[in-house]
């Protein structure tokens, strides 16, 4: 992660942000939480979420943000506690891997999703992170590291990156070495006794939200071969989420306690898995890939696998052969899905069939209407044709039901840019940035916005926003300039 974080929490944040393991520690009671109280989680999750969104990591892709919320919060809802607001974070980056930051926030790769082989692993990860977050181990690693000091804590940190990132057998132990051996040993065993506490309260999670148990060792098994295939097991203990022999008997044990209960993949990870396939390898590649596997017939579900190869070929600029791919997708799917119908709008899009596109988008709106970004999708024909005023028709509907969605704040940024309403579009690109926690960038947009001119209530209301924002800026910050978010 390319985070910046404030030197107050800055030991926390590279500590956590790391992917700091976690695991069953002997039970510490109250005092250990007291440490870090639940109002201070939210604020470290709060400065978490600005930075990771700063970092340019997070994919910014609505149907696949809109899946990991769902299968997050039908896994939080199953944790019984609720007491925290999860947010869930979907990142680019193609290794594998997934960490929580206390308060709440998850970031869940790429990489990860795609090496699921059922959707009952990927949700065994993502339960396994809200234990970590629920058992407060954070807090409870803070209590059995008293004395020591942030220093030690933060080395120690860089000595689990450089054992996670890099290939380097010496990079680590150098790192451990400007730390004290004692403490860093202690951090070390108590982080395993976390790992094997986050999936035990992760398999009851998983049990409680209806999913397969077996998953989790499964993809235990399958982490440890892939690290063995990186690094030949080196310095393994060292990596964010160490995978032992130990961990995966031990949750092979408890499932196998239960009674076998066999959870279908959804139609919606198997298409975000795909498209994520698609994103990892590239327009090429993964034409190439989706060639063989069809021509092989090797997958389990034709319409994800043709869904892929549609994507990839799209990417790829063949928009006629996507096209036939796609409705291969939807002839094998019944019952059709949003994602098929965006792929299908998208198409249309780049072919320049613009009425055609637009029934797409507004016809499948109408089946899914919870599938946001079916209205993305049609507010960006009509952008992309020039039609700005239907646009902003569009955009005004959909924010009086969603208006928190940056994503349709950068919309209409554009839309009245289109229009020639520099004030207009100043103020809105304002909004997005508030939204994504850029509020010196929105504040500059508000002055650029003030200085286009308006009447005595646009002034007004310019006025007041930027106050609204100037309070909501940590007392550090104000008056700082900060780089806008991409």
């Amino acid at each position: 992660m390319k985070l910046r974080p404030r030197p107050l929490v800055a030991a926390m944040l590279a500590v956590l942000a790391m992917s700091v393991p976690a695991n069953e520690l002997p039970d510490l009671g109250d005092s250990a939480v007291g440490d870090l109280p639940l109002h201070e989680e939210r604020r470290i999750a709060d400065e978490a979420s600005r930075e990771i969104r700063r970092s340019g990591d997070v994919l910014d892709d609505p149907e696949v943000d809109d899946y990991l919320q769902r299968l997050g919060y039908k896994l939080v809802a199953a944790s019984n506690d609720n007491r925290i607001n999860f947010r869930f974070f979907p990142i680019r980056d193609g290794d594998i891997n997934a960490w929580a930051i206390p308060g709440g926030v998850i970031g869940i790769n790429a990489g990860l999703i795609v090496l699921s082989q059922h959707e009952s692993e990927l949700a065994a990860v993502m339960a396994h992170e809200i234990a970590h977050i629920t058992q407060h181990h954070y807090a409870r690693m803070l209590e059995s590291q008293k004395g020591s000091g942030w220093l030690s804590l933060g080395t120690l940190a860089l000595a689990i990156l450089a054992a996670s990132r890099s290939t380097d057998s010496e990079a680590p132990m150098a790192a451990m070495a400007a730390s004290e051996g004692f403490q860093a040993q202690r951090y070390l065993a108590f982080s395993r006794d976390f790992e094997r506490e986050a999936d035990r309260a992760g398999m009851q999670t998983l049990q409680a939200a209806g999913f397969d148990m077996r998953a989790m060792p499964s993809f235990f098994d399958r982490m440890q071969k892939y690290y063995r295939n990186v690094d030949n097991g080196a310095f393994a203990f060292l990596r964010t989420h160490p995978v032992t022999g130990e961990r995966i008997s031990d949750s092979e044990a408890r499932a196998a306690k239960q009674a076998y209960k066999q959870w279908p993949d959804s139609a919606d990870f198997l298409l975000v898995r795909e498209k994520l396939r698609t994103l990892q390898l590239g327009a090429q590649a993964a034409v190439d890939y989706y060639r063989g596997t069809t021509e092989q017939r090797k997958y389990a579900s034709e319409a994800a696998q043709q869904y892929g190869y549609a994507s990839a070929l799209l990417s790829a600029g063949r928009t006629d052969e996507a096209w036939r791919h796609l409705e291969a997708a939807r002839k094998a799917l019944a019952g059709g899905h949003p994602m098929l119908e965006s792929l299908a709008g998208a198409i249309r899009l780049r072919q320049e069939r613009y009425d055609e596109a637009t029934a797409i988008f507004a016809q499948a709106r109408a089946r899914f209407p919870s599938a946001w970004a079916l209205g993305y999708g049609e507010i960006d024909v009509m952008l992309r044709r020039g039609r700005p005023r239907e646009a902003v028709t569009l955009l005004e509907a959909a924010l009086a039901e969603r208006g928190s969605d940056a994503a349709l704040h950068k919309r209409l940024a554009e839309a009245y840019e289109q229009l020639g309403q520099p004030g207009l579009a100043h103020r809105a690109q304002a909004e997005y940035y508030a939204l994504r926690d850029e509020l010196t960038a929105a504040i500059e947009q508000l002055n650029v916005a003030r200085r286009s001119g308006g009447d005595f209530y646009q002034m007004s209301a310019i006025e007041a926003r930027i106050k609204e924002l100037r309070a909501r800026m940590p007392d550090d910050r104000k008056g700082k300039r900060s780089e806008p978010a991409k």
